[in-house]
């Protein structure tokens, strides 16, 4: 009897071990990463909101700000599917920080001075906004290792706006 018990909890522990691979294999919904992150929904928000914020765009503005934003979907989404790939979070940081930066010196070059200084509000505010979300969540990449007695310190850069993969 004690035999037959064993071999059905065994038994039961492989059927949840395949079923905990399955669904790990099968990852998240088409175009979504980790936590059913979308990069082309992130991107069409913040052009979104810059649109909506800024009330005197001109047609040339508009045209030029539909083009960067584009490129910086396919380019960051590119970027996000190597990082998932490779699984090296920490090495894409810099390539993640560069786009950022060349996607803010591309629309600086569109927008006027008044017009970047409400972009540069929006880009704030959704740093503040991700930053907030990680907290919320134990962010595992800012936690200290165990028996470090460091605190996790947030450093604000370009990449605030990427959400960080677990």
């Amino acid at each position: 009897m004690m035999k037959k018990i064993v071999k059905l909890s065994a038994a039961a522990m492989f059927l949840l071990v395949l079923v905990v691979a399955q669904l790990k294999a099968q990852g998240p919904p088409p175009g979504r990463g980790p936590g059913g992150f979308d990069p082309d929904e992130m991107v069409k928000r913040e052009k979104q909101n810059v649109f909506k914020s800024i009330t005197d765009l001109n047609d040339d503005q508009k045209l030029l700000l539909d083009g960067i934003y584009d490129e910086f979907a396919a380019s960051f989404k590119e970027l996000r599917d190597e990082m998932m790939e490779k699984r090296d979070f920490q090495a894409m940081k810099p390539k993640m920080q560069a786009l950022q930066a060349e996607k803010d010196g591309l629309i600086r070059d569109v927008l006027n001075a008044d017009q970047y200084i409400i972009y540069e509000g929006i880009v704030e505010q959704r740093r503040a906004q991700r930053s907030n979300q990680n907290l919320q969540r134990g962010n595992a990449g800012n936690k200290p290792q165990q028996g470090s007695g460091n605190r996790p310190t947030k450093q604000a850069d370009d990449t605030d706006s990427i959400p960080e993969q677990q």
